[in-house]
């Protein structure tokens, strides 16, 4: 038996060598078998098997290695990495496709089925889901059990870092009764900034009311923290007692309960009712000084993953989705920061990290409660013609704000020449409304052009961090450990041709294009950024603190608070920078409209059809 299967595996081997040496594909579909040799008429079943072949030929090959993925969905009970698994260069890449015409779909999600009305009228079924923070009905998000913050509530504590109890009075006393309170979350609003913190305990105070005992060092960082503090909340999430309008759901954690309140016209006894299980979909990984390079994915769909972080310490938003930590905390002027402002990135469900020459090209990401992409110490990449929507956070994260980004030690550090160009963004920071359409943190030679970005709650590009503070020489702020005396990577940056509008739709003190910090050689030119005054301003681009040395020329900017704002006036930085020949606050109806900018903005023809 033994010698049977090492022939048929070496048989096996042989037909892969001739298969991709005569320039055939490896195919897989969800109704394949792994124990198929993975042609057209007897495809693979698993991703990962199709990663197997890829290796046993990669070496030998001539050209490039396609893997076509049929139609269908492949639902991940992991995260599914690539390691060892790419091309030599770029004409030998290892290439992830759509079979034409048909849509793969990879999937963290688990189907939930066998649902019961119970006495109120509720959907509900038993899991062994053991936490979850998303749901989709029928494909649609549904809503976690919320409702507003209750009228009267005050301030309590004295805000120890760890011990002490802090939190919010309320002349409430049915909420002591309420049931598990220690998973109950409340949302604050200041500007800029969504913070989330759970709550801790809800005792009675004797006198009809509550205190309410938040977690910490969530609630200490929120209430403490530079720029916005929270203040009082502005809703109570995944509470079971606010469970009472249609298309809201409640996990009931100790009874592995989920409870949902249909929409009208759902049944789920026939709907299709999916939680996002896994947080992340695809890990694409080199290490340092070894990248990881020429893997591309094209035609294919990122869908249902999750973020499971906030559940269990908060949401300590700063801004963009970037959270403090509480390890590099210090004081100054009575607030808390992060020291050099290496605050943390939110999470995302698809990640590149030191990798050359990715490639994501007509790629769809959605439903995920992550951020949809985080390229990290990436060079050379590029995403193109993609769509992003219904994600909870950012849609694309290229570079951090740690010390290896601002300060590399090695050049393998460094994120540089990588390309975002001709993405459909939209309808994402559906869960935190601090989150942005791209963001870049201290990247060199990035080209952010051609894409078309909407319908967001807060920026729709944001590049740069630090707010001067990790330029050379230091910034506005004093009383950091110390100052670089070497600038950092960022610059050379192009933001160019864009189509940003409908964005700043519920936080404030943002834009369509936001800067920050010294970026030598970087460009913000030919955008068409409008309609960005719904929730706040300044709306239009927005050089905050410590911008340089950016070149800002032909942009059409109208119906915004601010077309170009200025927050860059310490250390002289605003004489760095050069806006000329702009278009700002004219509208399509004055004769002077810019009409050859706005129809070179966005995205360009050949990508046109995201659109519909």
């Amino acid at each position: 038996m033994t010698n049977k299967v090492s022939v048929f595996a070496v048989a096996l081997a042989v037909c892969f060598l001739c298969l991709t040496a005569w320039g055939q594909p490896f195919y897989v579909s969800p109704k394949g078998d792994d124990a198929n040799p993975g042609t057209a008429d007897k495809p693979f079943k698993t991703i990962g098997r199709a990663q197997l072949a890829v290796n046993d030929v990669r070496v030998s090959a001539k050209g490039k290695i396609e893997v076509l993925l049929g139609g269908g969905t492949y639902v991940l009970s992991d995260s599914q990495w690539f390691m060892s698994d790419g091309g030599s260069d770029k004409d030998h890449a290892v290439i992830y496709k759509a079979v034409p015409g048909e849509i793969p779909v990879i999937s963290g999600g688990r189907t939930i089925e066998g649902w019961a009305l119970d006495e109120s009228g509720r959907w509900k079924v038993a899991t062994d889901i053991k936490d979850m923070r998303q749901l989709y009905v029928n494909g649609v998000r549904a809503i976690r059990a919320r409702g507003p913050f209750p009228e009267g509530g005050g301030r309590y504590g004295d805000l120890q870092f760890i011990d002490g109890d802090a939190g919010h009075t309320l002349p409430a006393e049915a909420m002591a009764d309420w049931r598990n309170p220690s998973e109950i979350e409340f949302g604050y609003y200041n500007s800029w900034s969504h913070m989330i913190c759970k709550v801790k305990s809800i005792t009675r105070d004797g006198s009809g009311g509550v205190k309410i005992a938040m977690q910490q060092p969530c609630f200490f960082m929120i209430s403490r923290k530079e720029g916005v503090q929270a203040q009082m909340p502005a809703y109570i999430e995944n509470a079971f007692e606010l469970l009472d309008e249609p298309g809201e759901w409640y996990f009931d954690k100790l009874a592995k309960t989920i409870y949902y309140i249909p929409r009208p016209g759902e049944d789920l006894k026939t709907a299709t009712v999916v939680v996002p299980v896994q947080e992340e979909l695809v890990a694409v990984f080199g290490t340092p000084g070894v990248p990881i390079r020429n893997i591309y994915f094209e035609g294919i769909t990122f869908a249902d993953a999750t973020c499971l972080d906030p559940n269990w310490s908060g949401h300590a938003d700063v801004q963009a989705n970037f959270t403090m930590i509480p390890h590099n905390i210090a004081e100054r002027d009575g607030n808390l920061y992060n020291v050099h402002n290496e605050q943390k990135k939110s999470d995302a469900n698809v990640r590149v990290c030191w990798g050359q020459d990715i490639r994501f090209e007509r790629c769809t990401f959605t439903r995920l409660g992550g951020a949809g992409l985080n390229l990290d110490y990436v060079q050379d990449c590029a995403v193109v013609g993609c769509r992003f929507y219904d994600i909870s956070g950012s849609a694309i994260q290229v570079g951090d704000v740690t010390e290896e980004d601002h300060h590399p030690s090695e050049e393998y550090w460094r994120v540089k020449n990588n390309v975002i160009s001709n993405n459909y963004i939209h309808d994402v920071g559906v869960e935190y409304q601090d989150s942005v359409g791209i963001f870049a943190g201290y990247v060199n030679g990035l080209v952010i052009a051609h894409n078309e970005i909407c319908d967001l709650p807060y920026s729709g590009v944001s590049v740069g961090w630090g707010w001067g503070e990790e330029d050379a020489g230091g910034g506005n702020y004093p009383a950091i450990p110390y100052r670089y005396s070497t600038p950092t990577p960022a610059g050379n940056n192009r933001i160019e041709f864009n189509h940003i509008h409908d964005v700043m739709l519920k936080r404030n003190d943002g834009g369509g294009v936001y800067m920050l910090s010294n970026q030598p050689g970087t460009v913000i030119r030919g955008n068409h950024i409008h309609d960005n005054n719904k929730g706040g301003g300044p709306g239009g681009i927005y050089l905050d603190e410590g911008s340089g040395f950016i070149e800002i020329t032909g942009n059409s900017v109208y119906a915004v608070p601010t077309p170009m704002n200025y927050n860059n006036r310490a250390q002289d930085r605003i004489a760095t920078c050069n806006e000329h020949d702009n278009f700002f606050g004219i509208a399509p109806d004055a004769v002077d409209f810019p009409k050859a900018v706005v129809e070179n903005a966005g995205l360009e023809p050949a990508y046109r059809d995201l659109l519909k």
